[in-house]
């Protein structure tokens, strides 16, 4: 979480990790960001003036999206999962991002000061453990 302190932000530790696909480090990842959405498919259904009578939402799912940076040991720049890996979730602060999630797209960022950052938005369909 963060703490406000004056005008800036200050990040304290945080309790999320990733785990479960082939380039996770053992030392763990620290998080800038993490943002997570519901969605769901629509279809309306219409009479003759053009009113909506019904409404069916299908195809639930959860978003998450992450920034971080590998850290601790083996800390490598190479350390993002792959589109299409299962990435395994934990956190103690958020029981909504905790479980399995498979990576829809994942981004590398290098800064000035040579700090890696990913980017990674991971997708969790209902009804889908695994």
């Amino acid at each position: 979480m963060a703490t406000t302190k004056g005008a800036a932000i200050v990040w304290g530790v945080s309790t999320t990790n990733m785990t479960g696909f082939s380039a996770a480090v053992s030392g763990g990842y620290t998080f800038t960001e993490e943002g997570v959405g519901k969605e769901a498919d629509e279809v309306l259904i219409k009479d003759r003036q053009g009113e909506t009578v019904t409404a069916y939402y299908y195809n639930g799912r959860k978003t998450l999206s992450l920034k971080c940076y590998p850290s601790g040991s083996g800390a490598s720049a190479v350390s993002q999962p792959a589109a299409g890996e299962t990435v395994t979730v934990t956190s103690g602060g958020d029981a909504d991002i905790n479980g399995n999630w498979i990576c829809q797209s994942s981004t590398k960022s290098r800064s000035s000061e040579g700090i890696v950052e990913f980017d990674l938005s991971l997708i969790n369909f209902d009804g889908i453990t695994e």
